[in-house]
């Protein structure tokens, strides 16, 4: 009886692909849930990394160091989205969180490790961290009348953490032993949702009922939208955009103070001498307005043979931070290349400079219309050059259900 069950429904499948046109290409109610992932520096490649016998050259790194200094960049995205389509409209509902974290040391480190300086002379230098956490839900509408496509995103966010350019210094010297003498005083302000507290113990906890609390209020507001113009049967040209509204506001700042000595010969780093300082934290009742980044772009989507080929390409600005004095503007582009095989496999490449960060990516969709997954990895850096050489890896990885 199963067989036969299996049978009918393979068959009823096939047939009903050979007669819609849409049959894969739209669910008509759909669940879905994954994950972008990203982690990447601008100096340190994967093939200089992964290596049995690890050998670093001081010189190189100082040569190779841009003039903006080293930096880590990371990110995640895990979210949770429904979805219904009829015909032109589209609604959806989506939550999740967005992370992202970049970490700069400046450039005169590596030129001191490169090239030294004179026995005894104290030099310094800076540590930059800027971290952003929102907690996010938000309801995409969308509908195409005749040739238009409209798309309009209402969300509303939570800001949990955030650290504005506030990270500390490293102080380094040279002796006359040949050692290395190194230093890191950690001084970050940390604007949070809930006090950050410390235990008499040295542990670092948030009070559950405050936290609690917390989720009560600080809520901000922002729209996305797109609005696209089928020119043809085969090419669409648009605008997108995310546009802050009324920001989310964090009611605690906690002075984190900490940092470590270090000692080392050159010619011996294996075996250098660390030494940790205690963490002292410091909270204080404020109120910090925080939007999510404000984004703008234009995009052309073409068709050639039919859907088998798809070429999708944008550019637009981003402002991260936006109306305030540590806001950072920069331009952002995507092209893309997919192959789709009756929208049951697709293949696609694509190149992208989204939020600071180079990223080249290749990713596959397999969709058999009951589940689709979506996979995706990629090489990426805040440099240019670099972002070729896998000096960081993004992935993402979604699944689909529904009808």
């Amino acid at each position: 009886m199963k067989k036969i069950l299996a049978c009918i429904f393979a068959v009823s499948i096939i047939s009903t692909a050979a007669f819609s046109k849409n049959f894969f290409s739209q669910r008509y109610f759909e669940i879905k849930v994954g994950t972008d992932v990203d982690f990447s520096n601008n100096l340190f490649t994967a093939n200089e990394l992964l290596v049995q016998d690890l050998e670093i050259d001081l010189k190189k790194l100082a040569q190779e160091c841009p003039e903006s200094g080293f930096n880590l960049r990371a990110g995640a995205n895990p979210n949770l989205g429904l979805n219904l389509n009829i015909k032109n409209f589209h609604l959806g509902i989506d939550a999740g969180v967005d992370v992202y974290e970049s970490l700069t040391v400046g450039k005169g480190l590596f030129d001191f490790l490169g090239y030294g300086n004179t026995i005894g002379e104290e030099s310094k230098f800076t540590l930059d961290n800027n971290t952003e956490v929102f907690a996010y839900s938000q309801v995409d509408l969308g509908l195409k009348i005749g040739k238009v496509r409209f798309n309009v995103k209402p969300a509303v966010f939570l800001p949990l953490v955030s650290i504005r350019e506030s990270g500390g210094t490293i102080t380094v010297k040279n002796d006359t032993d040949g050692n290395m003498i190194a230093s890191m005083d950690l001084d970050m302000d940390v604007y949070s949702i809930a006090e950050i507290q410390q235990t008499s113990d040295g542990k670092i906890v948030i009070d559950p009922e405050k936290l609690q609390a917390a989720f009560t209020k600080g809520y901000g507001f922002d729209i996305a939208g797109g609005l696209g113009v089928d020119v043809s049967d085969s090419f669409i040209i648009g605008a997108t955009c995310r546009i802050p509204v009324l920001p989310g506001h964090l009611n605690y700042k906690s002075n984190v103070k900490t940092g470590f000595d270090f000692k080392m010969k050159v010619t011996d780093y294996q075996n250098a001498e660390t030494t940790k300082q205690d963490v002292t934290i410091t909270s204080t009742e404020t109120n910090l307005a925080v939007h999510r980044p404000l984004k703008a772009s234009l995009y052309i989507d073409k068709n050639m043979l039919g859907t088998l080929f798809n070429l999708h390409a944008a550019g637009g600005i981003g402002i991260r931070s936006p109306f305030c004095d540590q806001a950072i503007i920069y331009p952002e582009y995507y092209v893309g290349f997919t192959l789709n095989v009756f929208d049951i496999f697709r293949l696609g490449v694509s190149t992208e400079y989204t939020d600071q960060v180079f990223i080249h990516q290749v990713g596959t969709t397999v969709n058999i219309r009951l589940i689709q997954i979506d996979l995706g990895l990629s090489s990426q850096s805040s440099d240019f050059k670099k972002s070729w050489s896998v000096p960081g890896v993004g992935a993402y990885a979604y699944v689909t259900v529904g009808f």
